[in-house]
């Protein structure tokens, strides 16, 4: 009799060669947003001014002090700081996707699944089929965009699911502690810290207001008083303030609405003379932020009222889809929202695939149908679209027209209408 063969495996044992084929690639770059935390690092050492290069050098002042062990390990040995940051990225993946499963199908995360346990619990029932694989698959071109590039988005991705994780666990100190982390270095995971007040949840968000405090005060002992306000101001007049301005051109929600409202070429690399436009009217940047920002405001009230009422379980699925919402939308809503930051759509594209392929729901066929062309869709423009498939300049053509960011809006919707409707869906797997 023959064995059957093992397509999970397979696919598992393509996506490791895939990696680590990257990994041995990428620890040889000197390229990459890499070399600013280097660079970061070594101006603090040096005792130089850590924004001599402005451009470079976009974090808060405490990025540059946590990014000392990164130039110390670089100046020993430039390959081996690199090796060591691209597994630690792996590493840190396999756990958000851990996490994932344990707060959502309550299994756990197996590396090689060969075989299940004879006597089966909710604990150790390992995943063995394609409820992980496809959602990695969907976004792999954004991990080869963060391993590629050196950066630093899945470890942020790791920080907001651990903080989500030690939350449900009614660990509150340690998750505001991660998160508060996470704030003081790269800000942008203060939206899960907007969420936890939205749900009144008051302790861990004091605590991570607390810990924010302690963190950034950490540059005034190591610099000194009247130079960390230099710093602070800096990074606030220079980083800060111009993106909040809708200004940048990005794959951000306020570029998209930059490109609908103002004469102004939305295209990030096209020639002068290739420049499209796509307005509809011609706003002036302040007026674009007014109208951007009344959106956002008015779909997030919306939000806010269906979020409103206090979580009955930490860790349920109805909770994590809150949390998933969260994810999808933080890249869109940072005004310096680049592509690897998409690597936060996991959550996103995870839960899409559960309900829509894993659980049985007494849904009508119109609104089943909606969900699965939304979810090829927002795949199609997401992840199809980047240079891996249509090379540069198509690419460059389809970001023009916010491409990544409507699929992403498409993912959002998703989650809510599984949200409402969750009492529609049976919840045991199909596998």
């Amino acid at each position: 009799m023959k064995k059957k063969i093992n397509i999970s495996l397979i696919i598992l044992g393509l996506i490791i060669l895939a990696l680590s084929f990257e990994i041995g690639r990428d620890t040889f770059t000197k390229k990459g947003d890499f070399i600013g935390y280097v660079l970061a690092g070594n101006l603090v050492i040096e005792g130089d001014n850590i924004y001599n290069q402005p451009a470079i050098n976009t974090w808060p002042p405490f990025f540059s002090i946590v990014s000392v062990p990164i130039a110390v390990v670089d100046n020993f040995n430039i390959y081996l700081i690199r090796f060591i940051w691209l597994i630690m990225c792996i590493y840190a993946m396999f756990h958000i996707i851990a996490y994932t499963t344990k707060l959502t199908i309550k299994r756990k995360l197996k590396l090689f699944p060969l075989k299940q346990p004879k006597k089966l619990t909710e604990s150790n029932i390992y995943i063995t089929h394609f409820i992980i694989l496809i959602p990695i698959l969907i976004i792999f071109k954004y991990i080869l965009d963060n391993l590629s590039n050196i950066q630093i988005n899945i470890f942020m991705l790791l920080i907001v699911m651990s903080s989500i994780y030690y939350f449900s666990k009614g660990k509150d100190m340690l998750a505001a502690i991660i998160l508060a982390f996470g704030i003081s270095i790269k800000v942008y995971p203060v939206f899960l810290l907007l969420y936890f007040v939205v749900k009144r949840e008051f302790k861990i968000s004091v605590y991570t207001v607390f810990f924010c405090i302690l963190f950034s005060a950490v540059p005034f002992l190591v610099f000194g008083y009247a130079q960390t306000l230099e710093y602070y101001s800096f990074w606030y007049n220079y980083n800060v303030a111009p993106f909040a301005s809708v200004a940048h051109k990005n794959q951000s929600f306020f570029s998209m609405m930059r490109s609908l409202l103002t004469h102004d070429s939305p295209g990030l690399n096209q020639p002068l003379n290739q420049a499209i436009y796509l307005n509809v009217v011609n706003l002036t940047i302040e007026q674009v932020k007014i109208v951007s920002y009344a959106i956002v405001a008015i779909a997030g009230s919306f939000v806010v009222a269906l979020f409103r009422n206090k979580l009955a379980e930490k860790n349920n699925l109805k909770s994590f889809l809150e949390y998933a919402f969260i994810m999808t939308i933080i890249p869109i809503l940072s005004p310096l929202a680049w592509k690897a930051y998409f690597i936060f759509l996991f959550s996103g594209y995870f839960i899409n695939y559960l309900f829509i392929y894993q659980y049985k729901n007494t849904l009508n066929n119109v609104l089943n149908y909606y969900l699965k062309i939304s979810f090829y869709i927002s795949i199609l423009l997401v992840v199809f679209t980047s240079d891996l498939f249509l090379g540069k300049y198509l690419s460059d053509i389809f970001e023009t027209f916010s491409c990544i960011t409507i699929g992403t809006i498409l993912l959002a919707i998703n989650i809510l209408i599984f949200y409402v409707n969750i009492n529609k869906y049976d919840r045991k797997l199909k596998h």
